[in-house]
């Protein structure tokens, strides 16, 4: 269970997700319109919906469980089994799709799919098979975003769906060969999942409200097309935060793998939140910076989206050394409450400010609903970590945070927000010689120029 090599593993899989999908929506800008962007949008918006509605056995929870019992030497075959069972035994649920147009009523096979996919995957990176899972991810962007873009040229949204599908159904039993699916539903299982996982499964559907309520709200306020030019620039600004992020997707099975070996939580989430401080305020700026000119140049009529671009990009990766804090609450087991909590008032945050500044602002409203909702979510997330001894204020922490507050100051000049930043990690001592060794220990001996570049800041 190596977290540096699975965490490498999942950002090159991420990488090729965003290039490919890039060249897919330079594809799309020049052969069709933010129509059609908007009518993918609406099926993304969907898969979202399923993967959090229907998630009745939380996927983390899940992963979390697996990893335990692997690493306790304990039998996880029932979990296996009975997470996969349940994502078969709901999905006859997703027939109220028939209420909506032919065209999501004919994605249901790719949700069924799509969710039990899903699962495979949980369970994999429960088990540290980071390789298998992301070969996975592999066979399904090259389908999303490569030899779905014929159906760009047809302007068919039914061809779509049908090579989506056809690549999910690949990602299945390319899955299945690795790890045998058993029709066997464990109902104590189930119920305990059930029991301790559900105010992450509530915390799921209102984290849905508050990811996709901005862009549920402008669809309803302008429209596909308005909605078109939001997806555009809300899918750019996520790429950096989405690229970090795939390094923390071998954490959660990990940090309980560790931890169920005798590891202290509090070591690994400090090394974690200072190393992600690292990474997202030098990827953060320099995003805000470049963003802007990519929109301009390969996208030029979702030009009136990069102001919305600006804001999201800087506030969304900034703040994500706050939101991973998430995987270590998963991974303590000790208090699932607080995501209920964290998910409500953020959801709620986002559909009121989305309501009244969408109306007066159009889709910049939704952009400032979204960067509100990262700064009080990472507020939140360090007050449940802090109570429940995730992280302690010590003095590494407060000038994290700290440097992580002044990075804002690119919203007025990202050339000194650059400055503050490189002489902050350089003076303030964020990453100590402890992050490098331990860097040292996991890393593959030809990517070992990395701590050297992290050296240059001790």
């Amino acid at each position: 269970m190596n977290p540096l090599t699975g965490s490498l593993k999942f950002l090159a899989t991420t990488l090729l997700n965003s290039i490919t999908a890039l060249l897919f929506f330079l594809i799309v800008a020049h052969f069709s319109s933010p129509s059609f962007v908007g009518k993918v949008a609406i099926i993304q918006l969907i898969e979202t919906i399923t993967g959090s509605f229907f998630a009745l056995l939380p996927l983390n929870l899940v992963t979390r469980d697996v990893s335990h019992k692997y690493a306790s030497s304990q039998d996880y075959e029932k979990v296996v089994s009975t997470s996969l069972s349940y994502s078969l035994l709901v999905s006859p649920f997703l027939l109220f799709l028939f209420l909506f147009p032919s065209y999501v009523w004919l994605s249901i096979p790719y949700f069924v799919l799509y969710l039990f996919s899903t699962y495979q995957s949980q369970i994999l990176s429960g088990l540290g098979k980071f390789s298998e899972t992301n070969l996975g991810n592999v066979i399904f962007t090259v389908t999303r975003w490569g030899i779905s873009s014929v159906a760009v040229f047809y302007h068919s949204i039914s061809l779509l769906i049908l090579i989506w599908t056809l690549g999910a159904l690949v990602k299945v039993i390319y899955y299945n060969h690795n790890l045998p699916f058993r029709f066997h539903f464990d109902f104590q299982i189930a119920k305990e999942i059930v029991k301790i996982g559900f105010p992450i499964y509530l915390s799921g559907i209102v984290s849905f409200i508050s990811g996709q309520g901005d862009r549920v709200v402008t669809a309803f306020l302008l429209g596909s097309y308005s909605l078109g030019i939001y997806q555009l620039v809300a899918l750019i600004s996520v790429v950096p935060n989405t690229l970090i992020w795939s390094m923390t997707s071998a954490l959660l099975p990990s940090s309980t793998y560790y931890y169920t070996k005798g590891i202290e939580m509090r070591e690994m989430a400090s090394s974690a939140f200072r190393l992600l401080t690292f990474l997202s305020l030098l990827l953060g700026v320099s995003s805000y910076a470049i963003s802007p000119y990519l929109v301009l140049k390969l996208f030029p009529d979702y030009s009136p989206g990069v102001e919305v671009l600006r804001i999201l990009i800087l506030f969304i990766t900034v703040t994500m050394p706050f939101q991973v804090l998430s995987t270590f609450l998963i991974a303590l087991n000790k208090n699932y409450r607080p995501f209920l909590v964290i998910g409500s008032v953020s959801a709620i945050e986002v559909v009121l400010v989305s309501f009244l500044l969408i109306p007066r602002m159009g889709i910049l409203g939704a952009g400032i609903a979204q960067a509100g909702n990262a700064i009080i979510t990472s507020v939140l997330y360090v007050i449940f970590s802090l109570q429940q001894g995730i992280i302690t204020p010590n003095r590494k922490i407060i000038y994290s945070m700290l440097l992580i507050s002044l990075s804002l100051v690119s919203l007025f000049s990202w050339a000194i927000g650059a400055l503050v930043i490189i002489l902050g990690l350089k003076f303030l001592g964020i990453v100590t010689n402890k992050e490098i060794a331990l860097i040292q220990k996991f890393i593959p001996p030809q990517l070992r120029f990395f701590t050297r570049i992290l050296s240059l800041f001790i």
